[in-house]
């Protein structure tokens, strides 16, 4: 069946609006969708910085609780001269005056250049720097040895490994001369030092 003019002619005037509003109602839901996809978009990525956030702000907080807990050992460190560069005046001082309170009866010593450590050691932004001295105690007896490391470790005057101590008796020095040395200890101690890391770096030579 044929569709006259006149029928065509009553027809065309819905038709139009059908597919008007058929368009306008595609176009809604087409921006619809658009604004609902980039809302959620939007939504992803409010939650993305807030998370982003609160981790930050957990870090922080796991930050500070450290600096709280270790602030004391490192400002010790800082007090004593183990961070920073090596402080081999004070160590020479510290001998001198362990020498004295243990009342041995001469230390001799000889300080190797400063080299990096062979200890293992996750210490963040510095590098771990070791100076060996070799010392040559001068004794009466066993026991003064023992109370000149107690009088150097007294000193606080940085942070040291003992790696090694042997006695020998002196050959030439009889017993019956009661203020010459009867005994000599040979010992080998590390000095460590943290170095900054950044800071040798920005003071070295471009």
């Amino acid at each position: 069946m044929k569709l006259s003019n006149l029928h065509w002619g009553i027809l065309r005037a819905p038709l139009l609006v059908l597919a008007a509003a058929s368009a306008f109602a595609f176009a809604l839901v087409f921006f619809t969708y658009r604004s609902s996809a980039a809302s959620s978009a939007q939504l992803e990525r409010e939650h993305a910085a807030l998370n982003s956030i609160r981790q930050r702000t957990s870090q922080a907080d796991q930050e500070r609780q450290l600096i709280v807990r270790y602030r004391d050992a490192y400002e010790g460190l800082h007090r004593s001269g183990t961070i920073g560069p090596e402080q081999r005046v004070n160590w020479l001082d510290a001998l001198r005056a362990a020498n004295q309170e243990a009342q041995t009866l001469g230390v001799d010593y000889e300080l190797s250049q400063q080299a990096a450590s062979p200890i293992k050691l996750d210490t963040a932004g510095y590098k771990l720097q070791q100076t060996t001295m070799k010392l040559n105690i001068k004794l009466l007896h066993e026991e003064d040895l023992l109370n000149f490391l107690r009088a150097l470790e007294a000193q606080r005057a940085g942070l040291y490994l003992l790696q090694s101590c042997s006695i020998n008796r002196s050959a030439n020095a009889p017993f019956s001369v009661r203020f010459e040395p009867k005994l000599s200890a040979e010992c080998e101690l590390a000095w460590l030092s943290l170095a900054d890391i950044a800071a040798a770096e920005s003071a070295s030579p471009q």
